[in-house]
């Protein structure tokens, strides 16, 4: 069953949820959980990586794994998009987004639509289906298309 859409998720909310499970915000997930708060888009476990390497963090790519894993499973992160094994995570959201892959161009475009995401679930429900976790589209630009 999927989660139900959260608040925009903060460091509190995820501290306390660790907390209840009788795990700590330490400082690798601290370190994590900053990138993923200033993100702008969808980032996979080496995005986050890079992203907290950069801004001086010792985090090991193991536990940004973990930690990634951990949050979606609390149901407080989602894979927003996959790009073949790669899943690319973002902090759930109260409006629930819709993400187009665009392989091409190497970036993940995010539309927050209620009536589009509703009409989705609508679709899927008479087909017999739930969404499992977020809803993804990969595309591609017009012009390369066209020009193949």
């Amino acid at each position: 069953m999927p989660h139900a859409p959260l608040a925009a998720v903060c460091e509190t909310e995820i501290e306390q949820a660790l907390k209840a499970r009788g795990l700590l915000l330490n400082r690798s997930r601290r370190d994590v959980l900053h990138v993923l708060l200033r993100a702008p888009q969808p980032l996979d476990v080496d995005g986050v990586l890079a992203t907290a390497r950069r801004d001086g963090s010792l985090v090991s790519r193991a536990a940004v794994s973990r930690f990634l894993t951990l949050l979606n499973a609390l149901g407080l992160a989602e894979v927003a998009a996959r790009r073949n094994a790669r899943r690319f995570f973002r902090l759930r959201r109260a409006t629930r987004t819709i993400s187009l892959s665009c392989v091409q161009r190497n970036e993940i475009l995010q539309i927050q639509d209620d009536a589009l995401a509703d009409s989705v679930e609508q679709l899927l429900e008479r087909l017999g289906y739930r969404l499992a976790e977020g809803i993804e589209f990969r595309v591609e630009p017009i012009e390369e298309r066209d020009a193949a």
